[in-house]
Order: structure tokens, then sequence, then C-alpha cells
């Protein structure tokens, strides 16, 4: 079909810049809007038209939120797309339940955009650990599958009490900090840091 072709081209010729830094991980990396920026001229130059939407899904007992990103031939009817899953927080500190849902589905936008114009993203911090990102579906234990998150300090120190404490997960029995790996983006850097956090937890609260 004549998309494919299309869609042969604008994967060739896209460049996705990371313009946006995370100051606690000290990184940079992309959201679904560099992607729709960068994608759209030249997707509009091959007479094609990129669209997002979101469905929301109750797996299990949690939310997500299911992004789909599609390639549409203008001068035809052909169309190819791609979706991804990012589970919603029950809590953000600092956000109202809007903003949790328009975060969760920033990230999969980004993931389904990602596997429809096969960017690849193992340069970035999505992929520091071996843990599942958004474009993974979810099984028997969604808690296990939810789309990676940046890491803040706050976060970071919340999981060290937890693994200082010696707390596992609900689901399966792991350990926070096998958890904590699995949610986020961590690099070399925040992990030292997370388990100097742990020791001096532990240390405080007399815990071997």
């Amino acid at each position: 079909m004549e998309i494919y072709k299309k869609l042969l081209k604008i994967q060739r010729e896209l460049k996705a810049p990371k313009t946006q830094y995370n100051s606690f991980g000290k990184y940079k990396y992309r959201n679904a809007e560099d992607i729709l920026e960068a994608v759209k001229p030249i997707a509009h130059a091959e007479g094609c038209i990129v669209l997002c939407s979101d469905d929301v899904e109750i797996i299990g007992e949690h939310y997500y939120v299911k992004a789909t990103a599609v390639l549409i031939d203008a001068d035809g009817d052909g169309k190819v797309c791609a979706t991804a899953l990012a589970r919603e927080e029950e809590e953000k500190k600092g956000m109202d339940a809007s903003q949790i849902t328009g975060s969760t589905s920033s990230y999969a936008r980004k993931y389904a955009l990602n596997g429809l114009f096969a960017i690849d993203d193992n340069a970035d911090c999505d992929t520091t650990n071996n843990g599942t990102t958004a474009n993974e579906q979810p099984k028997k234990q969604p808690v296990n599958r939810r789309a990676k998150k940046e890491l803040t300090e706050e976060e970071c120190k919340k999981w060290a009490v937890w693994e200082a404490k010696g707390q596992k997960s609900k689901e399966d029995g792991r350990s926070a900090r096998e958890v904590f790996l699995e949610r986020f983006f961590v690099s070399e850097e925040q992990l030292n840091y997370f388990d100097d956090m742990v020791d001096t937890f532990r240390k405080a609260m007399n815990v071997q």
C-alpha cells in the first residue's frame, strides 16, 4: 500500500530532538509533543495526517490510558496505527485527578508514537533498566507493567524508606527496590543514591 511507502520515508527522515530536561536525573529526554512537532511537517509534505487519541481501560483494579497514534493518507484511504498503555497513579503529590490523567496520556502517546515511527529510545533513560515500557501489554499483574516515569528526589526517598522497612509488593512479593527499578528511569548515579539512602534509613530505624 502507498501508506507504507510514505511511512517508510517519514521514518527515514524523522529526527525528534530531546528538548526536555530532568534536573534531578540530569538527562535530556523527548515527550509526545516533541515528536509531534518534528513529524508533522514531514507527514504533511507526504500528504499524511497524524492523529492521537486516548481511551481509558480498567484492567484488574487499575485504570490505564490507552493511546492510539494514527498516520492517515489524506490522498487515499490507507492508514497505519500503533497503541500503547500507561497506568494512572492513584495519587500524585501536587496534581489533581485531571493532571494525573493528562500526564499518563502524555506517556502513553509518546510510546504509541515511538512505535508508529520506529523511534529508538535505547539511548534514553526509558530503557536504562530491564523493566517494561508502555508499549507492552499488561497481563495478570498490571501493576508491574506500567509505563516508566521520570524519577524525582521525593519518589526516590519514598521508595528508599519502603525498601529500608522491608516492604514487599502485595501482588507478587517482590522487594520495594525491584518494583522501584521497574517503575522509574533510574541512572547508575541515582541507583547509588537510592542505595545510600536505604542504608541511612535502615541505620536510623535500627533495621539490620
